[in-house]
């Protein structure tokens, strides 16, 4: 049997995943919309919820930031062997590996509680964990400037694009998010939409990135577009 692999492909199966777990999770809002609050919420609607943990979308994108951290041990290792600079690509590997943990273990969800008690913190840092996340973010982008900018053209836009989707997501989203969650007279379809903006644009930056990062072992080590044994 032969798998054949493309960047392309790769993207096209994670667009497509992506867009079955929003059209599941809308529909079980549309749900909450439709009927009267009941005391059992059927199965399917917690499995499919881009706003809750431990469930199919938190599975998939932890599963989404591991590839992501495996490809960049890949080409760094492949930079060492070449006795090129492999460091930012082990950092960034790294980087991944705790974000794919995080997301499985909920530790910044988690950190909110004791930051918010702490700082007493409200409105746009409803959510006190992106003040220590937006900080590490800033002093990254700061750190890993120079080697973006040292990529070749496309790898490079690809990184800027897909870490600026990730973050308006998972930062400026959240932020929007908790400020309207914690004003007077929020109302749930209309965090549900701030909520769904925020786990698709998170998602739709780690496809963006892993198309970026096979994009860039084909261009620089190995063409993708093989067939492999089974």
């Amino acid at each position: 049997m032969y798998i054949v692999i493309s960047p392309g492909g790769t993207l096209k199966a994670l667009l497509g995943i992506i867009l079955l777990l929003v059209i599941a999770s809308s529909l079980g809002v549309a749900w909450f919309i439709t009927w009267p609050p009941v005391a059992r919420v059927p199965l399917w609607i917690n499995l499919f919820n881009l706003n809750l943990e431990a469930n199919i979308p938190t599975l998939f994108s932890s599963l989404q930031l591991i590839a992501a951290s495996c490809l960049l041990f890949g080409i760094a290792h492949c930079h060492r062997a070449q006795q090129r600079g492999s460091f930012s690509w082990y950092l960034l590997g790294a980087i991944f590996v705790f974000l794919a943990i995080d997301e499985t273990a909920a530790l910044h969800e988690n950190l909110t509680v004791y930051l918010r008690s702490w700082l007493g913190t409200s409105g746009y840092f409803y959510y006190a964990w992106v003040i220590p996340y937006g900080l590490a973010a800033m002093l990254l982008a700061l750190f890993f400037a120079r080697f973006v900018f040292h990529l070749p053209c496309a790898t490079g836009v690809g990184f800027v694009i897909s870490g600026g989707l990730y973050l308006a997501g998972s930062l400026g989203a959240e932020m929007l998010g908790g400020k309207y969650i914690s004003s007077p007279g929020a109302q749930e379809i209309t965090y549900s939409i701030i909520y769904t903006v925020e786990e698709t644009l998170e998602l739709l930056g780690i496809a963006l990135f892993i198309h970026a990062l096979l994009k860039y072992i084909t261009r620089e080590f190995v063409q993708l577009d093989y067939s492999v044994r089974d």
